[in-house]
């Protein structure tokens, strides 16, 4: 095998991604009663590990401040694998597993040739059928067909299970503006999974016809819908929540160089929700889910589910899952030091005492569970980090590095044009971070897969010291299939993390993991690699007989899978690997 070269020391790396390699160890028998009647999961996407600790003095005492004194706070929470993006972090924290066995390897991949998206599938259709435009998709992930399902997800969850366990009585509701976040978490046969598009609140045929047979929405979801609340705050401008609050000094200057503008909200406040148009529409669902209004928005479906759906009301205990997206597209555009991620993490904070109020008062204070999470962290912007930790940090050209790639590989290995007559590239595609070889012109110049993967290995990292110019320049690491196939030693915790995010059938042949603090071009900030930047998210976990107060052991958000299995009194996931906390069991 060919060694798992660094362009600089193992050393370097350890220090950028402090944290945790962990071990899946034995899971442990469930108890045998159960301890609560509703397991809450509250995801913060994109809210960094260090976000609560760094705003923590800021607080009101009912939101976070009351999770961290009354509940298991864990500062040392880490994801154990290297793609850290928004599809496989929902995929991992009910299932228990990571990306080499859940199958969720990042939000898109491709399979023979064709972009696949982890959360939908042809036929299914998004209902209300009223929609009147398509389902949005992230930026620069090309043409996706077809609406929510989740058949891509190999494992099961703990909404799966507490389904078995219950014979079916249990409800499981998956909520959120984005449909992964939805779908990911609550399994193959919940009693709902809602995101929100174009102003509505829907879920596709997969849940309507395939499971509940009714082929529209609950009617609670429709009246919500037709109450118009997505409308509000159209003209509403997103001004700072907390004039009392010096937000230079807790997070920075307004105006910092590397941040977006936002779908026609500006780059410094205040910013307007309008989309820059004269009506409602497209534009403005955009404005509105890429400010603090979309958390407001789902907060208030979130509440109508509990209140009409009677959750943690039944002989039997339900599970929700609240999925906040707005922090997420707030990070992308203005970046994690920036005073619109401190302001919209002070708005989570009041969303969090709103929806511990409203648990307390409909479920009953003692009664339910919650878990406070992230999917991922984020990479500072680069500008930001080269005025300090960084100075060589870049915004690197995806497309120019492929460029790269092909032109050196054409003149490497003599080919033929391919008998289909399309494109002879030799890179079908890069989903960042894994390239996708074009397997007819690999056929057509007479090598052998592994054997170009292993060129482009070589070229990205070259084994000698060479100058290295273009884009390369940027790339830390690079590891073809066939190294993630073998044995990796324990001491490299980078490839640790990279072999946990592959699945044959969906990786690429190279995985590229680019310099710390250096990013893709595209959106402002982003992130998706092994470093802590990335990998660190908090953990909050709140309910009966948990005691308050910070934990320091190293645990993964995967933790949740058997924290909410034990207080459910049902088994684990099949696949789950990571058992309840020492400090909680």
């Amino acid at each position: 095998m060919r060694p798992l070269s660094a362009l600089f020391s193992l050393a370097a790396f350890a220090a950028v991604i402090f944290g945790i390699a962990l071990v899946p160890i034995s899971r442990p028998a469930p108890p045998q009663e159960r301890k609560v009647k509703l397991a809450v999961l509250v995801v913060f996407d994109q809210m960094r590990g260090d976000f609560l600790a760094r705003w923590r003095p800021l607080f009101g005492k009912n939101g976070f401040a009351r999770l961290q004194r009354d509940g298991a706070w864990f500062t040392h929470c880490y994801y154990p694998y290297a793609t850290t993006t928004t599809g496989p972090g929902h995929a991992s924290m009910l299932t228990g597993a990571c990306p080499d066995t859940h199958g969720i390897v990042n939000n898109t991949w491709m399979e023979k040739g064709t972009l696949v998206y982890c959360a939908t599938e042809e036929p299914y259709q998004f209902v209300p059928k009223r929609e009147p435009t398509p389902e949005p998709k992230p930026e620069g992930e090309g043409k996706i067909s077809g609406s929510g399902s989740p058949k891509r997800l190999l494992s099961e969850t703990v909404g799966d299970v507490l389904k078995e366990a219950t014979g079916g009585w249990a409800k499981v509701f998956g909520l959120s503006l984005k449909d992964r976040s939805a779908i990911l978490t609550t399994g193959q046969r919940p009693d709902g999974a809602y995101w929100f598009s174009n102003g509505v609140f829907g879920t596709s045929t997969y849940y309507t016809e395939k499971i509940h047979d009714t082929g529209a929405v609950a009617p609670w979801v429709e009246a919500f819908n037709d109450s118009k609340l997505a409308n509000y705050w159209y003209g509403k401008d997103w001004t700072r929540l907390r004039l009392d609050v010096d937000y230079t000094r807790w997070s920075g200057p307004d105006d910092v160089r590397g941040e977006g503008r936002g779908d026609g909200q500006g780059i410094t406040f205040p910013h307007p929700t309008t989309g820059g148009k004269d009506k409602r529409g497209p534009a403005y669902y955009q404005a509105l889910a890429n400010s603090p209004f979309g958390n407001d928005l789902l907060l208030e479906f979130a509440k109508k589910c509990i209140t009409e759906e009677g959750l943690g009301t039944h002989d039997v205990p339900d599970l929700l899952v609240v999925s906040f997206s707005s922090n997420d597209l707030i990070g992308h555009t203005w970046g994690p030091d920036s005073q619109e991620v401190l302001d919209v993490t002070l708005r989570s904070d009041v969303v969090m005492a709103k929806l511990l109020a409203f648990l307390d008062a409909a479920v009953g204070e003692g009664q339910y569970l919650l878990a406070v999470t992230a999917d991922h962290g984020v990479c500072p912007l680069p500008e930001v980090s080269q005025k300090g930790i960084a100075p060589d940090a870049a915004r690197v050209s995806i497309k120019t590095l492929q460029a790269e790639i092909d032109a050196y590989l054409t003149k490497l290995f003599p080919t033929v044009k391919p008998a289909s007559g399309k494109s002879a590239r030799w890179v079908d595609g890069v989903q960042f971070p894994w390239v996708y070889l074009n397997p007819q012109v690999v056929k057509a110049s007479g090598q052998t897969r592994e054997a170009v993967a292993s060129e482009v290995a070589k070229f990205l990292v070259p084994e000698a010291k060479e100058r290295v110019s273009g884009e390369r320049k940027h790339v830390a690491r690079a590891f073809t299939r066939a190294d993630l196939a073998g044995p990796i030693p324990d001491y490299d915790p980078i490839a640790v993390c990279v072999k946990r995010s592959y699945y044959p059938s969906r990786s690429g042949d190279v995985y590229l993991l680019l310099k710390p603090y250096s990013i893709p071009s595209g959106s402002p900030a982003t992130h998706g690699t092994p470093y802590n930047y990335d990998r660190h998210v908090p953990l909050l976990v709140y309910g009966p007989g948990i005691r308050g107060g910070v934990r320091d052991e190293s645990i993964t958000p995967q933790v949740i899978a058997s924290i909410f299995a034990k207080a459910l009194n049902i088994r684990l996931p099949k696949d789950a690997a990571f058992p309840v906390p020492e400090t909680l069991d």
